[in-house]
Order: structure tokens, then C-alpha cells, then sequence
């Protein structure tokens, strides 16, 4: 079984409403994007939705305040990236909904939350996906005509709890979420995120109402982020702290980056938050082209009743610096036939023509908090 490889970024600026479009989003989308035409492989986009309303919303004031109007760029680009054959997927941060542009700054939500929290009902939820997938899908099918939306990513990959969440997905004919990273936890918002509970040793699981319980009747597939338990000092690469701290980075988010790591003083608590396991995300942006390639081929094989064997990295528009370290990752790719970079739409073809499972896990997500 050959290993499909998503190469999926997240399309968005700074959570806080803080950086510049095209710095942030047009420039390296675009330069990540001739690369990949370069080795003849999609990049995966996902479009953060609500960001782009708030945009709209707000055109007049933006084009005062920055000169340009971030929407029609970004539209431009959508519509060039996909007549070029590049894969686009449906990303929204609830934090964005009913944003506010006021005083030449972005006032948004104060936490993350998921969209099962942001409204009441399910045919809230319903409307809410169905809204944010029309507007992307009208911008792609504008120049690949045919194109559907059919894979979603929650915002800070807040898919808990999920129950409304993938309804409404499955009511839109969304028919992938990708926002589970196996191991991780954080304790930000209302509600625990926790995914140490997902299903271990699967490319990917039906679900139903769970992001993290299998359910063979689910019309929704979780394909997660790949990522490797390892020891937090392990995530302190120079890749990532370049992409993280960089000087586009404005100073308020790299103090927020600080501030909810919770660095301890105490010489023996730091010791043990340095040597803590934690999942690191098979993020190209984050970990040098060798590593990526050391973590891809040493997955594990899938599971014998997975529909196939994909791996979904992850990256973001507004980290990518290095454009010679993200080509380098392509050719070392490239020269491995047990290999091949697909887009979800590739994927999810092949998945509907794969016989349901029959259910073999009981795993659940921990939803305390």
C-alpha cells in the first residue's frame, strides 16, 4: 500500500486579529504553491471562512487603514491557486464570528472555542457550515468548476465537543474533518481539549458525534494531523522557534506563545515540563526537512482494515520563511517511490469507493473541564 501524504496549511493571519495579509497570506501561500507545481504535487489549503467574512465586512475601513482590500486579494489568489489545480478545504475559527473592526484593530472573541459551543441549536450549526463552506466553494468553483468543499479543520483544532460540529458537516456533505493530534491536551476555553483517548495505530476512524470514538454507521471521517510522542525539549527545533519568533511575528503574539506555555521557574518543575511527552505534529514548517522524512517513514503501517494509508502534515501560511527547506522536503519526497503527496480531494475519492468498517474501537475522548 503506497503512503499519500497531505501537505495541508492553514490560510489565516494571527489569531488576535494582528499581521498583514499579504505578508502573512498571499506572499508565502504563493511562493509554497510554485514550488509545489515545481515537483508536480497539490498543496492543500485551508481557508479560514470566518477570517475572510470579517474582511468583507469590514472592506471599506480596511482599504483605509492598509491601503488595499484584503478580501479582493485573497479572492484573486483563491481563484489562481485553484485553476492551477491546488486543493482547497474549509478552516473557520469561531473566535472570528461577529468580529469588529474599530479604531484600526480587530476586536474578536477573548478565547477559543469550538462550534458546538458558538451556538445553541443544531440547525445553527447547520447554517453556520453551510454559509462559511458556500462562500469558499463559490470562490474555487469560480475557476475549477465542479470543485466541492468536502473537508473541514476545527479552528485551533477545537473539534471537542463535537456532537453539532459533525453534524453539520455531515448535513453539508463534508465528509472529512482533520483536526484530532493523537496525545494532545490543552486546557484553554471552557471545555479540556483532549485527545489521548483517539483510536492508536489508525490513519483514520469513521465518527459520529465524537471526534475520537469510532462509529462504522458516522458519515464523517476523522483523518487526523500525523504527529509522534515525544519529549517537549524535542519541539524546541531552530525551525520552530524561527517560524514562531520571527520578526513578522508581532510582539503581543509571541508573548501570548510564551504565557501559555506557563514556563516554570523552579529549576526542578522546568526539568520536568522539558521532559514531558507531548505529541509534535508532523509540521513542515516547525521540524527540518530530515526529520519530516525520519517521522514519515517510520509511522508505523496502517491498521489492516484502514481504507488506506495517508499521513496529514500540517503547516501555516504565516510560518513559512524558508522556501529552500520546504522545496528540500519536496525532492527528498520525491525520491522515495513509497511515497506520493495528494490533495483530500484525491483522498476522499478513493474513500468512497472503500467498504465501511466494521467498528473495532470504543475509544472516546475525554471531555472534562
Amino acid at each position: 500500500m503506497q503512503r499519500n501524504l497531505v501537505i495541508s496549511v492553514d490560510y489565516e493571519i494571527y489569531g488576535n486579529g494582528t499581521g498583514d495579509v499579504r505578508q502573512l497570506m498571499i506572499e508565502p501561500t504563493e511562493r509554497m504553491a510554485r514550488i509545489c507545481e515545481k515537483y508536480g504535487v497539490p498543496l492543500t489549503i485551508f481557508f479560514e471562512a470566518e477570517e475572510y467574512l470579517g474582511f468583507c465586512r469590514y472592506a471599506q475601513e480596511l482599504k483605509q487603514s492598509l491601503g488595499y482590500d484584503p478580501a479582493r486579494v485573497i479572492r484573486e489568489q483563491v481563484r489562481s491557486l485553484a485553476r492551477r489545480g491546488h486543493d482547497f478545504q474549509l478552516h473557520t475559527h469561531p473566535k472570528w464570528f461577529g468580529a469588529a473592526f474599530e479604531g484600526g484593530r480587530w476586536s474578536v472573541r477573548p478565547e477559543e472555542l469550538s462550534a458546538d459551543e458558538l451556538f445553541e441549536s443544531q440547525a445553527q450549526a447547520d447554517d453556520y457550515i453551510s454559509s462559511r463552506k458556500a462562500v469558499l466553494e463559490e470562490m474555487v468553483s469560480a475557476a475549477a468548476p465542479g470543485r466541492k468543499i468536502r473537508a473541514y479543520r476545527a479552528g485551533a483544532l477545537r473539534a471537542q465537543p463535537g456532537g453539532k460540529m459533525l453534524a453539520a458537516l455531515a448535513a453539508n456533505n463534508i465528509v472529512v474533518d482533520s483536526s484530532v493530534v493523537l496525545g494532545l491536551q490543552d486546557y484553554k476555553g471552557r471545555h479540556l481539549l483532549d485527545y489521548r483517548r483517539a483510536p492508536r495505530n489508525r490513519r483514520l476512524w469513521r465518527v459520529r458525534d465524537d471526534v475520537c470514538r469510532e462509529d462504522a454507521d458516522g458519515a464523517v471521517w476523522e483523518i487526523p494531523i500525523h504527529s509522534v510522542m515525544r519529549r517537549r525539549f524535542h519541539q524546541l527545533t531552530p525551525e520552530r522557534l524561527k517560524a514562531k519568533f520571527s520578526s513578522r511575528a508581532p510582539k503581543d503574539r509571541k508573548r501570548e506563545i510564551v504565557q501559555h506555555l506557563g514556563i516554570p521557574k523552579n529549576p526542578f518543575q522546568l526539568a520536568r515540563f522539558l521532559f514531558a511527552p507531548i505529541p509534535i505534529k508532523l509540521d513542515f514548517h516547525n521540524l527540518s526537512p530530515n526529520a519530516l522524512m525520519r517521522y514519515i517513514r517510520s509511522a508505523p503501517p496502517p491498521a489492516a482494515d484502514d481504507a488506506m494509508d495517508v499521513l496529514v502534515l500540517i503547516g501555516h501560511t504565516k510560518e513559512h520563511t524558508d522556501d529552500r527547506a520546504f522545496e528540500h522536503f519536496l525532492q527528498l519526497v520525491g525520491q522515495d517511490s513509497s511515497l506520493q503527496v495528494v490533495g483530500f480531494d484525491a483522498v476522499i475519492d478513493e474513500l468512497r469507493n472503500s467498504p465501511r468498517p466494521v467498528s473495532r474501537s470504543n475509544s472516546l475522548c475525554s471531555t472534562a473541564g
